[in-house]
């Protein structure tokens, strides 16, 4: 049972939009789920009124069983990911992190 939801939104400018885009379908979410600590990946564009009209919002979630298997991925995947996402885009992408608990009902 997944009871942990990794959520990341990243902004991504409109000059790269397209490419980044892509680069989230084909490379980052493949990336992060290859291990299978991750899992059932969603990708939402976020619609946003109310921002500045510079750039677009992206959220990505994983299912993860629980906080110890996601640090665990954090240090031998994720760091690198990361990393390897950042070179590419540099200032043109930015992300922060939310833990959700699922609460079942």
């Amino acid at each position: 049972r997944y009871m942990i939801i990794y959520h990341t939104t990243f902004h991504l400018s409109d000059e790269i939009y397209l490419k980044g885009l892509d680069y989230l379908r084909t490379v980052y979410i493949p990336s992060a789920t290859r291990s299978e600590i991750l899992h059932s990946p969603k990708m939402q564009r976020v619609l946003d009124k109310e921002g500045d009209g510079n750039g677009v919002s992206l959220s990505i979630q994983f299912y993860v069983e629980n906080e110890e298997m996601l640090e665990d991925w954090m240090y031998k995947e994720g760091g690198k990911l990361q990393k390897e996402m950042m070179e590419k885009f540099q200032d043109q992408m930015a992300g922060f992190t939310t833990l959700l608990e699922v609460i079942e009902f």
